[in-house]
């Protein structure tokens, strides 16, 4: 009796396990992703010759920069420009004070009229003495002297209008133009400051185009020369990457550092290119092998990065790589590929692991 109550208590039990298990079983069969047949387009990975480069660091510059100084001493009056302005060929930058060459041009024009008046009287005085020495009441001598006073008076006028001329040369060195066009970089004086000739005042800055220097080893700067394609970035700014010709390489290293510069000009339409910007370079310096694939055949997942390949079964497999050097339209593979795998390109749906590739 004990036996078969037990057997009647059990027996609900089992038939619900029983039942559980039965279900769970049909959920795992339903959820099971079935492999698809999906079109794609192929590519292969291949093994090839490559760029070897080297990174060369530096800055910007301006292609072209202008210090503006003066030749004469004198305070400094007015500033008419401030730092980051562009300003255009002839436009004024700043006065020194000029109220000591005013007070010598004075004397200039003044030491002019009064040599003009000694000219005109000695003029006056040669044109009595050649009638009188026509009369035969002067002498040959005396007539000489008289025409010599007179040159001398022309000379003297010619040197007083000379004196006038080069006051009003240094007159024109306190009124600062601007040699060239471009921008305001760098204003060193102030209102009020003295001015000292050859002192650094302004400088200039043409931004249109600039100027990246960096700095190569020795070992590697027999190795490249101008027309060389470098790529520039300059990693401050977003998608500041340039692909330019070397314009020149510097045969001469630098004493300190032992480097070598190398100089090439990047287009700065948009003005966001400044002087001073760091700026890395990638130099190519020979060749290397390489296996390398299509840009476009990459699958991007959260930070790893991978490949669909295709077996000789057509079953498309998700292999991960590590991407090195970008090259066009190209990407380097360092580890995860031997070279002679078959990828997937492109494909018209999302692929799964185990699917089948249609081309």
């Amino acid at each position: 009796m004990a036996f078969k109550k037990l057997v009647k208590t059990l027996l609900p039990a089992v038939a619900l396990l029983a039942l559980l298990a039965g279900c769970g079983g049909s959920t795992s069969e339903t959820n099971q992703a079935q492999p698809r047949d999906v079109k794609v387009r192929t590519t292969v990975a291949r093994l090839e010759s490559v760029p070897r480069t080297v990174q060369a660091t530096g800055g910007l510059e301006a292609d072209k920069s202008v210090m503006v100084s003066t030749r004469m001493m004198g305070w400094v009056r007015k500033i008419s420009v401030t730092e980051g302005q562009a300003v255009q060929k002839g436009d004024p930058l700043l006065s020194i004070d000029a109220s000591d060459l005013k007070a010598k041009k004075a004397q200039a024009e003044a030491g002019i009229v009064e040599a003009k008046a000694v000219l005109a009287n000695a003029e006056r005085m040669a044109e009595r003495f050649q009638r009188l020495y026509a009369e035969k009441s002067v002498s040959k001598q005396q007539l000489d002297d008289v025409l010599t006073g007179r040159d001398r008076a022309a000379a003297g006028v010619k040197m007083a209008e000379a004196g006038l001329r080069e006051v009003n040369v240094h007159l024109s060195y306190l009124d600062i133009v601007a040699p060239v066009s471009g921008v305001v970089a760098r204003k060193m004086v102030e209102e009020g400051d003295m001015a000292n000739p050859g002192m650094p005042l302004i400088t200039l800055e043409d931004a249109g185009r600039m100027k990246v220097v960096a700095y190569l080893g020795e070992k590697d700067i027999s190795r490249v020369q101008a027309g060389d394609m470098v790529q520039v970035q300059i990693t401050s700014l977003d998608g500041a990457t340039f692909r330019v010709p070397l314009d020149r390489v510097i045969q001469s290293a630098n004493p300190g550092s032992r480097t070598y510069d190398i100089e090439a000009f990047i287009p700065n339409t948009d003005g966001r290119l400044k002087s001073g910007m760091f700026a890395r370079v990638t130099v190519p310096v020979g060749t290397r092998e390489a296996i390398t694939v299509p840009r476009a055949a990459l699958v991007q997942r959260g930070q790893l990065t991978g490949v669909w390949t295709v077996d000789s079964h057509d079953i498309v497999h998700l292999r991960w790589i590590r991407p090195g050097h970008e090259l066009d339209d190209r990407v380097e593979v360092l580890s995860g590929l031997q070279g002679d795998e078959t990828l997937v390109l492109t494909s018209e749906a999302p692929l799964a692991e185990g699917d089948k590739a249609v081309r």
